[in-house]
């Protein structure tokens, strides 16, 4: 149907009018039902109010009416009770005051009781007890107001808790003088607070109607539906306490009342009296009828929706057929065209993955090569055999071709993602920067190098060595790329995690990522070499200028070590090349100690051909220090399947005097080092391969530390099983070192693990 809406005229015009209708529908529905909700909630506030100026009128003529009572006991008072505190105080047992006490208080239903109070705050005289009981009230409010001057006016205390009932009770005091104006008593009438609760009791109002009266500040005295708990607290509300301090009236609406309930309330204060009426309804009851209202008019706008929605599916119907058999068609030849894009695909990383490893094979192959033409060319360098200056060069010669056989096969290594990386924290930025030189050395003067790198851009985690190598070929390829010269920007940026990072390059697994952009200014690629650009062996260079491997091994490296590579280029643009690396694990201090002595116990070795091992002792046995031993000394055991670099190793180890026992198998391996368990040969260390038929050097390592934990042990490699190999490279006394290694670098590192 919404594609019908989206391709079909006609349809759309039905459908928007139709849209529209019942939009108007919905619009009107909502604001009738709007209008009536306002009404309604105003309706209930007129009630409120008008119910609440006659229950704070009827409040203040209660509390006036007290106040008549009290004014009239002050009032008669004999005058020679008058006369002193002391003639006050004898009143004390004068039971015809007492009788006139009774009297007034039992006239009036919202009197607790009146009282006689001395100048000194004694009780004199009581309607509860007679004689009244020895309670002292000098501490109370009302007695600390007026024993110093009279105010011309009965005082009405705070809320207190009354020391004969505890409850909690209004006071309302008047001061007794003598004839000069002295202070000799005082005549105190107690409000019964329940009065009020039992007078809201009696009122026959609307369901969910509250009453309550207050304290000014916010303390609750008396209310119905009662909540004895809540008596007593204070629960200011600013908004009301706001609306008071203007015009002596507030309402507000409640989200949770003193009971718990959403109520709509008004508040009105009483005059000349600290005091304030409260008169409230829930929100469910004033809403009720109009709730009742809304379903109606609510289903009446249902029907009518349903109604117009009817009418447009029925208009709908004879569009549905055709349109039908037309997407079917179209799905039908969309899903062949993703079936043969995805098979092409497969075909593509199955040819990708044969090469891959079929280039693996290749370069360890070639490895165990050049590790034996290595150790023979070492064999007569050192031999002293080969004095003539022309076979002095040939040897240098067949020296260089190793060297550049074995910087072909890390290529090639790398682009199948067999090599072995020592991924670490790297702030690239500041690793572009330390490459400045070099690649201004490479590149030459007509070329401007421009780096550029953003502000807290956080390590990344990837093999500073093989990332250095990777710019230095992207420099390279630029520079072939700008004959006559030209700019060559380096930029330096964080990606942010999550899904940001995935709409950048969507390959990427979720997380963060630093990338870092290669950007020339040459001639740019056609799109039909871009789309070959990173294929292995493919150049665009004359014969005997590149390898062909030099972006296959970029992109090698970065998938390898988690991220990807993107290639953008067009002719006369220029070309774009984007690494993109995963950011580095945060670490806390304690963990990154602990790896850190790690990898200086097991990573010594681990480097490429390029790394350099501690240097070979050259001093005669015995100038070697103590604890150090020397090379006549030392028995190793070879283990190697392949003769020649058995045989070549061997004979360079025993030329530096080191004894050695060889094995062809991880096996025969074995059955050496039981032997060696017997006290028969004295193996010292074990010098294995890692790719061998059946037990691999791995395994080997494995059997022989489990019985021998202190031996150490070098795996030599042609390319390194990144899970496996590093992890042993951690332990303490295993180095891992990369086929072809020179003979030096080998005796040495057996020297400095010794």
């Amino acid at each position: 149907m919404r594609r019908l809406l989206r391709e079909n005229r006609p349809l759309q015009r039905i459908g928007a009018l139709g849209i529209g209708l019942l939009a108007v529908l919905c619009g009107g529905t909502a604001m009738i039902l709007n209008r009536l909700h306002d009404e309604t909630v105003a309706e209930a506030l007129l009630g409120l109010r008008t119910l609440n100026a006659s229950l704070t009128e009827q409040t203040t003529r209660t509390i006036e009416g007290i106040d008549l009572a009290v004014s009239g006991v002050a009032e008669q008072i004999p005058p020679e009770s008058r006369r002193s505190p002391e003639a006050f105080s004898r009143l004390r047992t004068d039971r015809q005051v007492h009788e006139i006490l009774k009297a007034k208080a039992s006239g009036l239903p919202q009197l607790e009781a009146l009282s006689l109070i001395g100048a000194d705050g004694t009780l004199v005289n009581f309607t509860r007890q007679f004689p009244a009981p020895a309670l002292d009230l000098s501490l109370r409010d009302y007695y600390r107001a007026l024993k110093d001057a009279d105010p011309g006016h009965a005082y009405l205390s705070r809320p207190t808790r009354s020391l004969v009932t505890g409850e909690w009770t209004l006071y309302i005091a008047r001061r007794v003088n003598d004839a000069e104006g002295g202070l000799v008593g005082l005549v105190i009438g107690a409000i019964r607070l329940s009065y009020f609760e039992e007078f809201y009791r009696s009122l026959h109002v609307a369901p969910g109607s509250g009453f309550s009266l207050w304290w000014r500040d916010g303390m609750l005295l008396a209310r119905f539906p009662p909540v004895p708990d809540k008596i007593g607290t204070i629960a200011p509300h600013p908004v009301i306490d706001r609306q008071l301090a203007q015009s002596g009236t507030g309402t507000s609406t409640l989200q949770r009342s003193v009971d718990g309930e959403e109520r709509i309330l008004s508040v009105q204060l009483l005059r000349n009296y600290p005091l304030a009426v409260a008169v409230s309804r829930t929100r469910g009851e004033i809403l009720a009828r109009w709730e009742s209202q809304a379903i109606v008019i609510a289903a009446a706008g249902l029907v009518s929706a349903v109604a117009l929605a009817l009418m447009l599916w029925a208009m709908a119907r004879q569009f549905l057929a055709y349109e039908t058999a037309n997407r079917a068609l179209s799905e039908r030849r969309q899903a062949v065209e993703a079936r043969d894009e995805a098979e092409e695909h497969v075909r593509q990383l199955q040819k990708m993955e044969a090469l891959g490893q079929l280039t693996g094979g290749v370069a360890h192959d070639f490895n165990n090569l050049l590790q034996a033409i290595r150790s023979s060319l070492h064999m007569l360098e050192a031999g002293g055999e080969l004095r003539g200056a022309e076979s002095r060069r040939a040897l240098e010669v067949a020296g260089q071709a190793v060297d550049r056989g074995a910087t072909l096969t890390q290529h090639l290594l790398a682009f199948a993602r067999r090599q072995r990386l020592a991924p670490a924290p790297v702030d690239l930025g500041a690793q572009v920067v330390g490459m400045a030189a070099l690649l201004e050395r490479t590149l030459g003067g007509a070329i401007r190098i421009r780096i550029d790198s953003d502000a807290d851009v956080p390590p990344a985690l990837v093999d500073p060595h093989q990332f250095d190598i990777a710019l230095l070929n992207l420099a390279i390829n630029a520079r072939d790329a700008m004959p006559e010269g030209g700019t060559l920007t380096i930029t330096v940026t964080g990606l942010p995690t999550g899904p940001a990072a995935e709409g950048v390059f969507p390959t990427l697994a979720p997380g963060g990522y630093v990338a870092v952009t290669v950007r020339d200014s040459g001639a740019g690629m056609a799109p039909d070499v871009l789309a070959r650009a990173c294929e292995p062996f493919f150049t665009t260079k004359p014969v005997g200028q590149g390898s062909g491997l030099g972006l296959s091994m970029v992109h090698g490296l970065t998938a390898q070590s988690g991220g990807g590579m993107r290639l953008e280029s067009h002719p006369g643009l220029g070309t774009a090349v984007t690494l993109y690396l995963p950011h580095a694990p945060m670490r806390n201090q304690g963990e990154s100690r602990g790896e850190s002595r790690a990898e200086s116990l097991a990573g010594d070795g681990a480097g490429g051909p390029g790394s350099e091992p501690p240097p070979v002792p050259s001093a005669p046995p015995s100038s070697v220090p103590s604890g150090t031993p020397s090379a006549g000394a030392v028995r190793v055991l070879l283990v190697e399947d392949d003769v020649l670099v058995r045989m070549a190793n061997a004979a360079v180890l025993d030329e530096a005097g080191i004894m050695v026992s060889e094995a062809a198998s991880g096996e025969e391996a074995l059955a050496l080092l039981a032997a060696d368990d017997a006290g028969q040969v004295g193996i010292r260390m074990l010098i294995t391969d890692f790719a061998m038929p059946g037990m691999t050097g791995a395994d080997l390592t494995r059997i022989v530390r489990h019985h021998r934990p202190g031996l150490p042990v070098l795996i030599v490699t042609g390319y390194a099983e990144k899970a496996v190999l590093q992890d042993l490279g951690r332990e303490p006394g295993i180095r891992i070192l990369s086929k072809p290694i020179p003979p030096s670098a080998l005796i040495g590192h057996i020297m400095a693990a010794l």
